[in-house]
């Protein structure tokens, strides 16, 4: 019932969790599902978690991307998005069967170590990107990570961080990566009944005004920040959402 997943305590704490996760979005275009992803399962079970960001994410994306769409780059998600659906159809068969632990750890470390490189990096304002061929390996694992637990973000802005200088366009490919991934991965969860679930369709409702306040916050920060901020906002959010995931595996 919708009524045992909004219980007051628990709304409450999700209410502020998804607060901070999509202030973090408004930032930068990602972040959302791996920052919330790890708290709102001490609280709700991950097969109703990664349906329920499902639909937020789609929501928020399609209001964030709708206002940035201009600066983002397509030719990038061009290469991504083949290699991105195949390893989406591997993690949704994964989430059906597979122990979580292991992959969960490995994406916590992944993400950890690319916000020490991005920090690293954050005033070196000439680099030369690295070969789009790259896009297979990490648009497998993004999607594989995305169908999973709505968690492929790093990845892609680890790839996308290395593909495009601009900050500005970066966030806005990034906000419309984060929307046709999640479309994508909504059409898979409805043929396979995972999504398809009133109390989690609920649940999420009730939370798209906290989703909506943190986007627009976190928007009127972006607008006010230099790039080298950009990459320290980027850098923190990876460093803390990989650490996030180690902590609570480990």
């Amino acid at each position: 019932m919708i009524f045992d997943l909004i219980e007051p305590l628990h709304f409450a704490l999700a209410t502020l969790i998804i607060f901070g996760a999509y202030f973090i979005f408004g930032v930068s275009g990602f972040g959302s599902s791996i920052v919330a992803v790890p708290l709102l399962v001490q609280m709700y079970p991950l097969k109703a978690v990664v349906p329920m960001m499902v639909i937020i994410d789609i929501c928020a994306s399609l209001y964030l991307g709708r206002k940035s769409s201009a600066d983002a780059n397509f030719k990038e998600l061009k290469w991504l998005f083949p290699f991105s659906l195949i390893g989406m159809v591997l993690g949704i068969v994964l989430l059906m069967k597979a122990p979580s632990e292991p992959l969960l750890l490995t994406l916590g470390c992944f993400a950890a170590a690319n916000g020490v490189r991005v920090l690293w990096q954050r005033n070196n304002e000439a680099r030369d990107p690295i070969n789009k061929w790259w896009a297979a390996p990490f648009g497998f694992m993004g999607g594989t990570f995305t169908a999973l637990f709505a968690t492929g973000g790093p990845i892609y802005v680890s790839y996308l961080g290395l593909r495009i200088n601009d900050p500005k366009a970066l966030r806005a490919t990034m906000a419309f990566a984060i929307f046709m991934l999640t479309f994508l991965r909504l059409s898979l969860m409805i043929v396979t009944g995972l999504i398809l679930s009133w109390p989690v369709i609920g649940l999420a409702i009730c939370l798209m005004p906290a989703t909506f306040l943190g986007i627009w916050l976190g928007t009127h920060v972006h607008s006010k920040l230099s790039n080298a901020a950009m990459r320290v906002a980027y850098g923190s959010i990876l460093i803390f959402s990989g650490t996030m995931l180690l902590i609570r595996q480990l």
